[in-house]
């Protein structure tokens, strides 16, 4: 039995800071064979996807200056260029500042109508009273109500605003800035500076931190943890000994490895909504010279509510001969997907835009299912985190990242908050470290 000060599971973007943040014994497990989690690349026929679209932009400085000391600096920076296909037009990002460049004018004039009618947002009882009562009846039926079905999956009345303010942007007549000097995330604008490596694809800078590690164990599946004796198990027999452990694991996976975990509160996490992802990878037979980086289509007809052409990334990525694009499609119990017709549906419509010259220039398709992309925020979402939270943090059990925590939260805030659990971890240690806790095996406080 292999004994750690530390045991962390997951070697996503939360994991890896952590314990590149830790001045203590540590050890990190990973099932996968690689490093990365969702953040991870892939390769084919000489194009590199990641897993949905990906870009480094942060308002932290402590994540922006790990990435800078990982990658000795060598990040490609440069404008953001996402658009809206909308009533046969691209625009730029978002269409709720841009809708005035759709050519129909009866289109232009139902928008600015409605922003004159609008409520204050603040009184908004979910999601979807949200979207009508910030931007008017013809915003919202024009797009933002279709897409926001379209990505979610579902009836959006069953999603609460408390994630909002970070991810959707004002209307137009309002100014705002993605802010990069600290706090909060705010939502991307049409002009954002974004970085990414400067050669390969995003997982560079976690294969980066990675290097930097000195205890990361690949393929290594946690399937038990026993909190009374401070163990977890893997599914190849290995059994690992730690004083306090952190997990990045999705929460209803976690509370089902956790023995003796009460029966109500596994049924409570099973209350958790995520959307699921069905990534299409498709391969063009050459560079994609007229692609934005996004597009964002509202247009059910379209399986992909977003498609990333990745290789507008970089200048090394773009330099060569096949450019790889990346489909999102959402899945969920209550939306139905013809998987078979989702890559030549998305051909169709590239070509349509003006991306490509025909379908017939794509060369390669293939797909990923990502079972976890998106935790959802449910009115009862909060009640139900604190419980699970509190009962874990009985066991000296921390969980953290995207769905460790449920939250819809990118790498860049996945890393600092990996990072300042290294801070207050490494705080407990220097204060509670004693030379015979390796025999302590009472339950957690």
């Amino acid at each position: 039995m292999q004994s750690t000060e530390t045991l962390i599971i997951g070697a996503g973007p939360s994991g890896l800071a952590l314990a590149y943040g830790l001045n203590h014994d540590y050890l990190l497990l990973e099932a996968e064979n690689s490093v990365g989690g969702l953040c991870r690349s892939i390769h084919s026929h000489g194009a590199i996807f990641d897993i949905g679209g990906h870009s480094f932009h942060t308002p932290h400085r402590d994540v922006y200056e790990l990435v800078q000391t990982v990658l000795d600096g060598k990040l490609y920076e440069q404008t953001r260029d996402a658009r809206v296909y909308t009533h046969g037009v691209l625009i730029p990002y978002p269409f709720q500042k841009f809708y005035d460049l759709i050519p129909d004018p009866d289109v232009v004039r139902e928008c600015e109508e409605g922003l004159t009618q609008t409520l204050a947002s603040g009184g908004a009882a979910n999601f979807e009273e949200y979207i009508v009562r910030k931007f008017g009846s013809g915003i919202a039926r024009h797009f933002m109500l279709p897409y926001n079905r379209k990505l979610w999956a579902r009836d959006i009345s069953t999603i609460s605003c408390e994630w909002i303010s970070e991810r959707v942007a004002a209307p137009k007549g309002t100014l705002e800035a993605f802010d990069t000097s600290g706090g909060e995330r705010r939502p991307l604008q049409h002009g954002t500076s974004v970085a990414y490596p400067s050669q390969g694809g995003y997982e560079e800078i976690f294969r980066a931190i990675a290097a930097r590690l000195r205890n990361v164990a690949l393929r290594q599946r946690v399937t038990a943890i026993d909190a009374e004796h401070r163990t977890a198990t893997t599914s190849d027999g290995n059994v690992y000994h730690w004083r306090r452990l952190v997990s990045t694991m999705p929460l209803p996976i976690l509370l089902c490895c956790l023995q003796d975990t009460p029966h109500e509160l596994i049924t409570l996490a099973g209350e958790l909504e995520y959307m699921s992802l069905r990534v299409e990878l498709l391969v063009a037979n050459s560079p994609l010279l007229h692609a934005p980086q996004r597009i964002y289509v509202a247009d059910p007809a379209v399986p992909p509510h977003k498609i990333a052409f990745n290789h507008h990334s970089s200048d090394s990525l773009r330099a060569r001969p096949h450019h790889g694009i990346m489909a999102e499609v959402s899945c969920s119990p209550m939306k139905t997907v013809d998987q078979e017709a989702i890559a030549p549906l998305t051909a169709n419509f590239l070509t349509r835009a003006g991306i490509l010259d025909s379908p017939q220039d794509i060369i390669w398709s293939g797909h990923i299912i990502v079972k976890h992309a998106y935790p959802v925020y449910t009115h009862r979402r909060p009640q139900i985190i604190a419980e699970i939270k509190e009962y874990l943090q009985q066991r000296d059990i921390y969980t953290i990242g995207r769905f460790g925590e449920w939250e819809y939260i990118n790498a860049d805030k996945c890393m600092h908050k990996g990072l300042a659990l290294s801070h207050a971890l490494n705080k407990i240690a220097a204060v509670s470290h004693s030379p015979g806790w390796l025999d302590d095996r009472r339950p957690a406080p």
